[in-house]
């Protein structure tokens, strides 16, 4: 059973490194909830092995215990009872088949309840159990994060390389004598720069629509308004005019998740999640244009025996670039 005392000796190292009493708090509490969870099971079972997996991008705990019920000599206790919180989720299988064993487990006001009768002593058990996770500034004082802000690697003109790496710093808190943890999920966002690569190759006239549909979305007489149409009209019969809006929903469209995907490469020991659009570079104006950079989340796991993760994330600058440009001779995006 882990032993109370090394737990709060842990828990308040970290907290005088972090200098966070909530950390302190959390991190007692974790290790608390485990313990209470394993007492509790040793009145019917034999526990083989036991881990936490923290599933970061989720805000969930997970206790994972291999478990083997126990031959008594004057009879087994009918059920083993949890009452030190509601989980999320519970789920006893058997190893033998991986089956769920449904109608072994249910809940109760205050916990669980595990039905010993319909088990096999001496076979083997895995029993999981899920908790909300209630502090996520935790994972910034156990991780040590190195996010770059738009300071890529390689300033090739096809590519720009942007260097991840997390690294655990409390390994002490992490792993103690009978459990192990691990972290899943964990989320890097970057900001990969975007608007110097659109500014180069938008022409000028078209920035002068820009500005006469901001005329135009003004208050304005009936002969302004007239003179801006008029004005508007004569710079879409130039060249690279065409129709503004058109462009402009046809360019929206190049950030959207899914389109702004093609462009990114994440390596190593990341993966890909997501991306979304930053704040607009014309930030005054009443639709949307391009924005100035995209935020690309990836992730990654970390646990005792693999306490570092490397990455790197991959913005083919030269692909995008030729997008705009089709985009400005009026070709179609494919």
């Amino acid at each position: 059973m882990i032993d109370p005392s090394v737990s709060y000796d842990i828990a308040t190292g970290v907290g005088t490194v972090a200098g966070k009493e909530l950390v302190v708090q959390t991190i007692r509490s974790m290790v608390k909830h485990i313990g209470n969870l394993q007492k509790t099971l040793e009145s019917g079972f034999k526990i083989e092995g036991q881990q936490m997996t923290i599933m970061c991008s989720d805000g969930i705990q997970k206790y994972s215990l291999s478990l083997t019920p126990k031959r008594g000599l004057f009879g087994n206790p009918k059920s083993v009872d949890f009452p030190h919180g509601v989980p999320l989720r519970v789920e006893l299988t058997q190893m033998r088949g991986l089956c769920p064993l449904f109608d072994c487990v249910e809940r109760t006001i205050d916990g669980f309840s595990i039905n010993l009768t319909e088990l096999d002593p001496g076979e083997l058990y895995i029993l999981d159990v899920e908790y909300r996770f209630e502090d996520h500034r935790l994972m910034d004082s156990l991780v040590e994060r190195i996010i770059p802000r738009d300071v890529p690697r390689n300033p090739d003109e096809d590519i720009r390389e942007y260097e991840m790496s997390a690294q655990l710093k409390h390994l002490d808190v992490l792993r103690q004598k009978y459990f192990n943890v691990n972290l899943r999920d964990l989320e890097f966002s970057v900001d990969v720069s975007v608007y110097q690569d659109i500014n180069t190759k938008v022409p000028g006239i078209f920035r002068q629509q820009l500005e006469a549909l901001v005329e135009l979305s003004k208050k304005k007489g009936r002969s302004e308004g007239y003179k801006l149409w008029r004005r508007l009209y004569q710079l879409q019969q130039k060249e690279y005019g065409g129709d503004t809006m058109d462009i402009l929903e046809n360019m929206y469209d190049l950030f959207t998740p899914g389109r702004f995907r093609r462009y990114i490469d994440i390596r190593k020991d990341f993966t890909y999640l997501n991306c979304s659009r930053g704040s607009d570079y014309y930030d005054n104006l009443p639709f949307p244009t391009w924005p100035k950079s995209m935020k690309v989340i990836s992730k990654t796991d970390l646990n005792y025996n693999k306490p570092a993760a490397e990455g790197l994330l991959v913005y083919n600058q030269a692909d995008f670039v030729s997008e705009i440009e089709r985009l400005f001779k009026l070709e179609t995006i494919k």
